[in-house]
């Protein structure tokens, strides 16, 4: 116990003596040692450039009186750049289940696919038949 009371005490001390010290280091006392750094320019004035003409403001054009429009050519204008982004459908989406297969392939529709099947079917099968006369 007396250990550990000796050390609170020196612990104190340290605590005391650092608070009653002066500071010390680059920000000690600023107003007593501060110098101006050597990479500071002393302060010179711009030269005085000769200075352009001034350039007149643009002018406005005069206000028309009438704006010359046709509301309805405008619009049919619009309406038909609006109805050029929409895509447009083959067919109207028929009612009930969208997700379910379609009752009427489209012709052409996976022949490709079909074909690739076909073929890939037949090579297995030509690969089946040389392993089974290998082995034979």
């Amino acid at each position: 116990m007396r250990d550990y009371s000796a050390a609170f005490f020196v612990l104190l001390g340290m605590y005391l003596k650092a608070l009653f010290t002066p500071a010390r280091g680059r920000h000690a006392a600023p107003a007593a040692r501060r110098r101006r750094s050597t990479r500071v320019r002393p302060y010179a004035p711009a030269p005085v450039e000769a200075a352009p003409p001034p350039v007149p403001a643009p002018r406005r054009t005069p206000r028309r009186t009438a704006i010359p429009a046709d509301p309805a050519r405008v619009q049919s204008e619009a309406t038909a750049r609006l109805h050029g982004w929409i895509p447009r459908q083959a067919a109207p989406v028929p009612p009930g289940d969208l997700l379910a297969a379609p009752l009427e392939p489209t012709p052409g529709e996976f022949d490709e696919l079909a074909a690739l099947v076909r073929v890939w079917q037949r090579q297995r099968a030509e690969q089946d038949q040389r392993r089974v006369a290998v082995t034979a």
